[in-house]
């Protein structure tokens, strides 16, 4: 497919993706996501699991339909056209949205994308709205991967700390716990609150796999976790049948 034609599909969805959430916007819910957000970024004010679906159907529709074999590629185009171009937050939620298939999850020509998404989107929502595909990354390319996402973790950009430190939240079992260990180590006395809330969800959620690696955890770095690092990892330990 030739840049000309790739361009015009992402002009398509892009402006689809605009007509269907107009469609069905919601003035009053749109100030009330944005206000919960802080964000200067109007919203259309379309609830997210309605948002998703259109999104997900529309990418079906537009992009798959003709180019099989190309397929991924032209997601990647669409999803960087559509992030680029936003006007509402709800673009932005497009291009992560369409990255969520099979021929994208842990294919390593995602990550240049991805790391533009981290360094413009800048907002907790927008973050966390990639962390599966890092996870994918992760289990496709290990060592590239874990390297880049230690790197990461002492970088000056909060947002690409937050990222190194909820990489693998979904990965369970998988979980890399020597490249865990390291990222919270670097980050346990930084200031932010976005990273410190990283910290704890991050050791709350490996608890559901491993409890008892957490409780050991938090008795060996107590005196250099923050009060609310240490509270959001405790949360799933004061709740398990095992306490």
């Amino acid at each position: 497919m030739t840049p000309a034609a790739s361009e015009i599909i992402a002009e398509q969805f892009f402006q689809r993706v605009t007509e269907e959430h107009l469609a069905v916007a919601d003035p009053t819910r749109a100030l009330k996501m944005q206000a919960y957000l802080k964000s200067e970024i109007p919203h259309f004010g379309v609830p997210r699991a309605q948002s998703r679906k259109i999104n997900v159907t529309l990418a079906a529709e537009i992009l798959d339909a003709d180019n099989r074999s190309e397929a991924a590629a032209t997601r990647l185009e669409t999803s960087r056209y559509t992030w680029d171009h936003f006007t509402h937050r709800d673009h932005r939620y497009a291009a992560q949205d369409i990255l969520d298939v099979r021929s994208i999850r842990g294919n390593i020509d995602v990550l240049p994308l991805l790391t533009h998404m981290v360094d413009t989107g800048q907002w907790w929502d927008l973050i966390d709205g990639i962390q599966r595909q890092y996870a994918a990354l992760l289990v496709n390319h290990r060592q590239e991967i874990a390297e880049l996402l230690l790197t990461w973790a002492t970088h000056e950009n909060k947002w690409r700390r937050r990222t190194a430190i909820i990489g693998q939240l979904n990965l369970k079992a998988e979980t890399d716990t020597t490249l865990l260990t390291t990222v919270i180590e670097r980050n346990a006395s930084h200031p932010d609150f976005f990273v410190r809330k990283a910290i704890g969800w991050a050791l709350r959620e490996y608890a559901k796999t491993d409890e008892q690696w957490v409780r050991d955890f938090l008795g060996t770095h107590s005196g250099d976790l923050s009060s609310l690092s240490i509270r959001e990892a405790s949360k799933h330990l004061l709740n398990s049948k095992h306490e």
